[in-house]
């Protein structure tokens, strides 16, 4: 590739850019808390079932 093809790339780009749609911090924010929330809740629920399945599988195994 040459210089003059790679400068005018990276201004395409830097006009694309330009033209995107952004969200908002807030939006950001809220979908940050919700994936956040709903990891910790998916944990939760999953630890729970390995637990259940554990005991199950000692109490056979045993």
């Amino acid at each position: 590739m040459k210089l003059g093809e790679v400068i005018k790339f990276l201004k395409e780009v830097r006009e694309e850019l330009k033209r995107v749609s952004w969200p908002s911090k807030e939006l950001v924010r809220n979908a940050t808390v919700a994936v956040i929330v709903f990891t910790i809740i998916l944990s939760v629920y999953l630890w729970s079932l390995d637990l259940i399945f554990k005991r199950i599988f000692d109490f056979i195994f045993r």
